[in-house]
């Protein structure tokens, strides 16, 4: 007489958010964030078309957030023009 087949549970993949962020000049999924603790700036640069901007640091400020006013200040240029 054979068992019952158990029923094998898979591992659940989860998917990791992507690093890069979408550049304002080029269109592509570029730009990369990199934070400096120690003197309050952040780096943000685009590996497609060269961009490169400074900007300060926020107490409690994430990637995203460096991201958020990085943009907004950039398309607030553009329309100035």
């Amino acid at each position: 007489m054979g068992r019952r087949k158990r029923r094998t549970t898979l591992p659940v993949r989860r998917r990791r958010r992507s690093a890069f962020f979408r550049c304002p000049v080029c269109q592509h999924n570029s730009i990369i964030v990199d934070i400096h603790e120690k003197e309050k700036k952040a780096l943000i640069k685009c590996f497609n078309c060269g961009l490169v901007e400074e900007m300060t640091l926020k107490s409690g400020d994430t990637k995203v957030d460096v991201y958020t006013r990085f943009f907004d200040a950039y398309i607030e240029r553009a329309e100035g023009d």
